[in-house]
């Protein structure tokens, strides 16, 4: 059988191998590895995506707080600019005609109030040019050359101006590589009658770029520019890729008010992120943008830390992973080591101590096996012996009864003719004894090597014991031995044959008074066995000399005795029935003299698969 195993055993890895069956540890390396990396990736994702919302949200603030300040600053310079309206509207050079005044159009005689224009623009750089008009569109005064743009007004900006009661802006335009807007206001007098204007052209470019093109808050790549509602660049920020006066690319979401940060790609076709605030006065709308790669530089870092840490981890986890899987294999290779030293013949191998309480109670469990296939292989081993032992008993007995019979007629025949002989008398009493004893043994070695047939029924030890006493009251009687009985069990009955478990207690008993002394004392004793509730314990204690050094190992064993007259069978039948019971027995000298016989008997009756002959 070995060498068909080993054929088979290769194919059957051969086919393992074939469907890409793996090792334990490598499924379980495996396994923990998936198990591993699947949080961390999920941990990962998540922290990276909750990272890049929190820095969308943060660069949102940032950037919408950026574009607030800027955007406050414009109104503020167009505040200023309004104040400025006002306060030229009221002066003399609206009021009246200054003609020929130094700083109107035709120089003349000073004048003081008509100086306010070149003052004013003089005070600020938002200004090309400040004029004022008659009624006719006539120039009252004018500033910086102010002639050439008092020729250039739209006729629709004079028609605007002409039909509105208040302060009037034009979006701004490209004008000489720049960009303008006309602010123009009527002039009303105290009774409240129109009677002239004042129109100043202010140099968008000149006041707007200053502020848009400061840096603050901004980092390398932020840049923050303005926009017409149509989509074209009104300012354009040192170093960028825009053209003044070109059209943009910016998402749609930006001309409908102020939106949110958007990813997109500028004019340079870089990835930005941007937010967009409206500037109603200049018909505008103010961008402020900053590269993505700077905007979610932190990420990057993130990144790497990320797959650092998540590295680290599944270092640390397949670490784990090969020492708990060789842990958990080293076991199963133990095993299967030791199965197949006993698969060579060598049934005495045992697992030896395993590292884990599951591994050492699944090696505990494993050499109890091995222990009861030893005893069961014991058991059918004896069982073939008692088999053998019994046809060739069987075909003795046969042969032998018959000579045995004609030689005791013939030594009662004889015993008669000498009965007047003491001597010869004796002689043929010795020989008739013999022959009983021949016959007694024969019996004897029939019995044993039968196998039982057991008629199991529920029986009390206090029934057993009784009829035990009786069997060998005469034993006990010319020994003057007292017999105690101690009964433990009480009603607990156990499910025995009482025919065969009265013979076995019988002879144990019978041993018992004869191997104590005139007069000794013999303990008959039953209870629940102490390693096992589901056992039943009958002992016999005598207070005689002892098991004999040299019987102990084969006391249960056939035709093994130390009296003359017995047959060595007694002990060996004893065995024979409490195994048939599935049972034990055994036989140990007490520290304080005598010998002690007990028998342990399983509460619910036989075991048949522990019957010696199944």
């Amino acid at each position: 059988m070995q060498a068909n195993e080993k054929p088979t055993h290769a194919r059957a890895q051969g086919l393992g191998a074939r469907l890409g069956i793996s090792s334990l540890r490598s499924r379980i390396l495996i396994w923990m590895a998936v198990l591993a990396l699947a949080p961390l990736v999920i941990m990962a994702y998540q922290g990276y995506h909750c990272a890049k919302q929190a820095l969308v949200e943060s660069e949102e603030a940032h950037l919408l707080s950026v574009i607030e300040a800027r955007k406050a600053r414009l109104e503020t310079w167009l505040a200023e600019v309004k104040a400025d309206s006002r306060f030229l509207a009221a002066a003399h050079c609206a009021q009246k005609d200054c003609s020929g005044m130094i700083g109107c159009a035709d120089p003349g005689t000073p004048d003081d109030a008509c100086n306010f224009l070149a003052d004013l623009q003089q005070r600020s750089t938002s200004y090309e040019a400040l004029l004022t008009f008659d009624l006719n569109w006539k120039p009252l005064s004018q500033a910086n050359n102010g002639s050439k743009h008092a020729e250039s007004l739209p006729p629709d900006f004079k028609a605007a101006l002409s039909a509105s009661e208040t302060l009037m802006i034009v979006p701004p335009f490209l004008r000489n590589g720049g960009v303008a807007a006309y602010i123009g206001r009527p002039v009303f007098d105290a009774d409240g009658n129109r009677k002239s204007y004042t129109v100043a052209v202010l140099n968008v470019s000149q006041a707007v770029d200053p502020i848009l093109c400061d840096r603050t808050g901004l980092g390398k790549s932020g840049k923050i520019f303005l926009i017409s509602r149509e989509g074209r660049y009104l300012s354009a920020p040192p170093g960028a890729a825009y053209s003044l006066g070109g059209q943009s690319n910016l998402p749609a979401e930006f001309f409908s008010g102020e939106s949110a940060v958007i990813e997109y790609k500028d004019a340079r076709g870089v990835r930005v992120l941007g937010v967009s605030a409206a500037v109603p006065e200049l018909d505008g709308i103010v961008v402020a943008e900053i590269d993505r790669d700077e905007a979610f530089g932190w990420l990057a870092t993130l990144r790497t830390r990320a797959v650092l840490t998540g590295a680290i981890t599944l270092g640390i986890v397949l670490l784990v992973a090969v020492s708990s899987a060789a842990g958990l294999s080293r076991p199963l290779r133990d095993l299967a080591e030791i199965s197949r030293k006993i698969a060579r013949g060598r049934h005495e191998e045992r697992l030896g101590l395993l590292e884990g309480a599951e591994a050492q109670e699944v090696g505990a469990a494993f050499n109890q096996m091995l222990d009861e296939l030893a005893a069961s292989h014991r058991r059918l081993v004896h069982a073939a012996s008692l088999a053998a032992v019994g046809e060739l008993s069987s075909r003795i007995v046969h042969e032998m009864r018959n000579p045995l019979s004609s030689v005791k007629l013939n030594l009662q025949g004889l015993r008669a003719k000498v009965e007047g002989d003491p001597a010869y008398s004796e002689l043929a009493d010795i020989a008739s004894n013999q022959v009983i004893r021949i016959e007694r043994m024969l019996s004897d070695l029939l019995g044993y090597g039968k196998p039982l047939n057991l008629d199991l029924e529920e029986t009390t030890f206090a029934a057993v014991a009784k009829d035990v006493i009786d069997t060998v009251r005469n034993d006990i009687e010319e020994k003057a031995v007292t017999v105690e009985i101690e009964d433990n069990l009480g009603d607990i009955g156990f499910v025995a044959e009482p025919e065969l478990i009265r013979q076995a207690l019988t002879n144990l008993v019978a041993n018992a008074v004869q191997a104590a002394p005139q007069g000794g004392h013999v303990i008959m004793s039953a209870g629940a066995a102490p390693d096992d509730p589901e056992q039943v314990c009958i002992s016999v204690i005598d207070n005689g000399p002892g098991i004999a050094d040299h019987m102990k190992d084969k006391l249960f064993q056939p035709f093994s005795t130390t009296r003359d007259e017995g047959t060595g069978l007694g002990l060996a039948n004893v065995k024979k029935i409490v195994e048939y019971h599935g049972g034990q027995v055994s036989a140990e000298n007490r520290p304080d003299g005598g010998a002690l016989f007990a028998m342990l008997l399983p509460l619910g009756g036989s075991n048949n698969e522990r019957h010696p002959d199944n």
